[in-house]
């Protein structure tokens, strides 16, 4: 019998917790979660340890800013600096075999009022170990509010140009093709701007009669003066009212990140 638990199991959870910004009181965070997978008791066993995860601990946080909504957050530029126990373990500096696991954010999702991420490492609490501590710093792009602009009667068609606000916006490629993974050919059009796409919060379109033309935004991205969106519709479209709302007030904040979060294994 292994005399380990595969599990360290979380029988309850007291935190408390901070996420400081430049202007005090103008973000709150709450640990929403906690995994701790031990490795497999078997070496010969698959990598994957309890729940079919890599060895190591994560946090989730969510994060809400008092003022404005949240855009997007940039994970190449976010950094978690430390990642250690109140034994003075740093469980940063284990390395993970998995792709999927790898130390610092990992998952992280905006919801305007509302973001969730995930904070990564591979290494183990230390025996006796009863606190986390974390710090970094997430860059986060936020805005105050939105504005709406309508574009008529607009040529679904290459080379097509028109402004939502002071945002220039071409048609750069429309027409079906191949879906990215699949043989399925689908209507797409690609939106194309030297400034940021992210600043169109949504774009609807609608046909002359008023009906909603069905499509989603697909992929996006982009730098350096060139940015596109690319929108997959259920139907080929010649001509649409284009309604898109654009953030106003958009800026990209970094909002140092301190955590310490209690266990009670």
């Amino acid at each position: 019998m292994n005399k380990f638990p595969r599990l360290l199991f979380l029988a309850s959870l007291v935190l408390t917790a901070r996420l400081l910004a430049a202007d005090a009181g103008q973000w709150k965070v709450q640990v929403a979660g906690l995994r701790i997978v031990a490795p497999p008791a078997d070496k010969k066993e698959d990598a994957h340890g309890a729940f079919f995860q890599p060895p190591g601990v994560t946090v989730v946080a969510a994060i809400t800013p008092v003022q404005g909504k949240i855009v997007s957050i940039e994970q190449f530029s976010s950094k978690v600096d430390s990642f250690t126990d109140d034994q003075g373990t740093d469980l940063l500096a284990a390395k993970s075999e998995s792709p999927f696991n790898k130390p610092g954010f990992g998952v992280m999702d905006a919801k305007e009022l509302c973001a969730t991420v995930e904070i990564q490492a591979a290494g183990l609490p230390a025996r006796g170990a009863t606190v986390l501590n974390i710090t970094g710093k997430l860059t986060v792009k936020i805005a105050m509010g939105t504005n709406q602009f309508t574009m008529d009667n607009v040529a679904i068609t290459n080379n097509t140009s028109f402004t939502c606000g002071d945002q220039p916006v071409r048609i750069t490629k429309a027409g079906f093709g191949k879906a990215m993974f699949s043989n399925k050919e689908e209507f797409s059009v690609t939106f194309s701007s030297p400034k940021d796409l992210e600043s169109i919060a949504t774009m609807e379109f609608f046909d002359a009669q008023g009906g909603k033309i069905e499509a989603h935004k697909s992929s996006w991205g982009g730098g350096m003066g060139d940015y596109m969106a690319v929108y997959v519709f259920k139907k080929s479209v010649d001509r649409a009212k284009i309604v898109a709302t654009c953030w106003t007030d958009l800026k990209t904040v970094e909002v140092p990140l301190s955590v310490k979060t209690g266990l009670g294994l």
